[in-house]
């Protein structure tokens, strides 16, 4: 039988983009989904679009939360599937085979997660690429000079989240960042890298749409450091503007289609 992947959308006041989202995932090849869509009390027309895209594997729970990372958790907590994983209300697969990628990833038992590229897109033409973020095999110590996997490509077993909990709210912006440090690098989970593009992020993400929300960033990956018993290191900031730079030369900025 094939891998039953559940997919957690955290969805509020997405109308605009939740349609593009839902047909990406429909489109998928893969033979076992299950999309959670957990909705914030959205007031505009987000539940009318969920309503005339319901599918038997699609499960909508709309009520007050307290903001992403709470939504994301309760999205674990409904998930049935051996692996879970997250497309945001404002992003699309890259192509029609992804998950049907992930899967075969994880047909090795020693995969415990799985990660790969991930394209920002303009907001209203999500054939029209701002930068790549091309990511790499993971080797010890990363975390600590400033590098993480594209959180939006990242997939894992059930039982990491079990056994971890989910994303510590604590953390209003990072929390995807601390709950991976310790999946990977303070842990014996083996994260497999997918030299594939996966996903396509509309661009504006809250962590990085302003200097403030930057630097609270920066103060919030101090504060994960210390949570776990561990000095920030000497080289993680400059480390993470490494990163970044990659992001805007690694390729050209121009157009791209979809990859095939």
């Amino acid at each position: 039988m094939a891998v039953k992947i559940s997919v957690v959308t955290a969805t509020y006041n997405s109308e605009a983009t939740i349609g593009d989202t839902l047909c990406s995932l429909d489109s998928q090849t893969h033979e076992s989904i299950e999309h959670c869509v957990i909705d914030g009390n959205s007031g505009d027309g987000t539940l009318g679009v969920l309503a005339e895209s319901a599918k038997p594997y699609r499960r909508v729970i709309s009520e007050k939360d307290t903001g992403i990372y709470d939504a994301m958790n309760k999205g674990v907590a409904a998930a049935s599937g051996d692996i879970i994983g997250f497309l945001n209300s404002d992003d699309v697969y890259e192509t029609p085979d992804v998950l049907t990628k992930v899967a075969a990833a994880f047909s090795d038992p020693n995969v415990d997660l799985v990660y790969g590229n991930l394209r920002y897109v303009d907001f209203n033409d999500t054939n029209k690429v701002i930068r790549d973020w091309t990511s790499e095999p993971y080797r010890q110590g990363m975390f600590r000079r400033g590098w993480m996997p594209p959180h939006p490509t990242v997939y894992a077993r059930k039982h990491i989240f079990e056994k971890q909990g989910g994303f510590d709210q604590a953390f209003s912006i990072c929390a995807d960042w601390e709950w991976l440090y310790e999946a990977i690098e303070l842990s014996e989970n083996h994260a497999e890298f997918l030299d594939h593009y996966l996903v396509r992020m509309r661009i504006g993400g809250v962590s990085n749409s302003s200097f403030a929300n930057i630097f609270k960033s920066n103060m919030e990956a101090m504060a994960a450091f210390k949570k776990h018993g561990k000095r920030v290191p000497i080289g993680f900031f400059p480390g993470k503007l490494i990163h970044r730079g990659k992001q805007f030369i690694s390729r050209n900025v121009s157009s791209h289609g979809p990859s095939r």
